[in-house]
């Protein structure tokens, strides 16, 4: 019962061991920062804002596929040149949304920062299905319109599972407001999904 005096070394106290190592970032945390490197940078910075000045050809293929109201030519819309102000406005709009979605990965421990990042997915959702569902756009559109879903929703994930405590503070309120704009990107989500249904069994979209 009695406590052991610590161990020795030649005549002196052994020193005591090193602390544990601070835990390393979890797993979904380290997905929402390769996300945000891809969707922030890759994306919204080189494909939408670079290329555009270094491949017309390019950049006119990668809006035909990822971002077709960016190009137009449907439902009676004139196709939009490379770099004419139309798309010049859309790279300036995506250079917005790269900073809500690339500055989470500086602040990853900020839920008010990571819920700008949900809202910037919102409402890209919201002009996606209002592209979708006035103006016929491509069924293509439904890509870019899902991912706003998944990408809201990996990051809800993130902060309300939190895991490891690793954000040490989350707000309930901001999270129940990064809940709810989750779930209002699904909405959108649910609208494009049945515009485009519809408007294939009308043979209005391609």
């Amino acid at each position: 019962g009695r406590s052991r005096p610590p161990t020795k070394m030649w005549g002196k106290p052994a020193p005591a061991p090193p602390p544990p190592p601070p835990p390393g970032m979890p797993t979904s945390f380290i997905v929402c920062t390769v996300m945000w490197f891809i969707h922030g940078f890759v994306l919204d910075v080189v494909v939408i804002g670079v290329l555009p000045f270094l491949s017309a050809s390019a950049s006119d293929a990668q809006r035909a596929d990822k971002f077709p109201w960016a190009l137009g030519g449907y439902s009676g819309f004139a196709k939009v040149p490379n770099l004419a102000p139309t798309h010049r406005r859309f790279i300036a709009e995506n250079a917005a949304y790269a900073l809500l979605r690339i500055a989470p990965a500086f602040f990853i421990q900020n839920v008010e920062v990571l819920l700008l990042a949900v809202i910037s997915y919102f409402i890209e959702g919201v002009t996606i299905a209002w592209e979708i569902s006035c103006y016929k756009a491509p069924a293509g559109s439904m890509v870019p319109q899902t991912l706003m879903a998944v990408f809201a929703s990996i990051v809800t994930y993130t902060v309300t599972n939190n895991a490891g405590g690793y954000i040490p503070n989350v707000d309930a309120s901001l999270l129940t407001a990064m809940q709810g704009f989750c779930a209002a990107t699904w909405g959108c989500w649910l609208v494009g999904a049945l515009s485009t249904a519809t408007a294939k069994e009308d043979g209005h979209r391609v």
